[in-house]
């Protein structure tokens, strides 16, 4: 997942766009995805045929613009410095570990002796 991109996109009736965008992308964090978009936005309805023809242009528009962002980016994404900063942790959790299974899989990929997946 280190060099995959994710998209988080939600709407809502009303509130709650904003938390659920955030829950989201902090599953795909700490799946390892090393670039995630997030789109969310209130719709006031909750039919697709209810949304507004103004509101619809909208979210075609910053779709659009999104998807052409993850084209651009296709296979050129790399972990940021917080992905990279907690892979270490995990990797220097793993050397004793909890859970005999996870420490023998990091053991045999090397990322206990400072090899990493990108």
């Amino acid at each position: 997942m280190f060099r995959k991109q994710g998209v988080c996109i939600c709407t809502a009736a009303g509130a709650g766009v904003k938390t659920t965008l955030r829950d989201m992308a902090d599953s795909l964090f700490f799946w390892g995805v090393a670039r995630i978009y997030k789109y969310g936005t209130p719709v006031a309805a909750t039919d697709w045929t209810q949304i507004t023809d103004k509101k619809r242009r909208e979210i075609e528009r910053k779709t659009t613009a999104m998807a052409e962002q993850i084209r651009r980016r296709n296979g050129k994404v790399k972990p940021g410095l917080k992905t990279r900063g907690f892979f270490r942790i995990m990797s220097m959790m793993q050397k004793n570990g909890f859970n005999p299974r996870d420490v023998q899989y990091w053991k045999e990929k090397g990322w206990t002796a400072g090899k990493r997946p990108w």
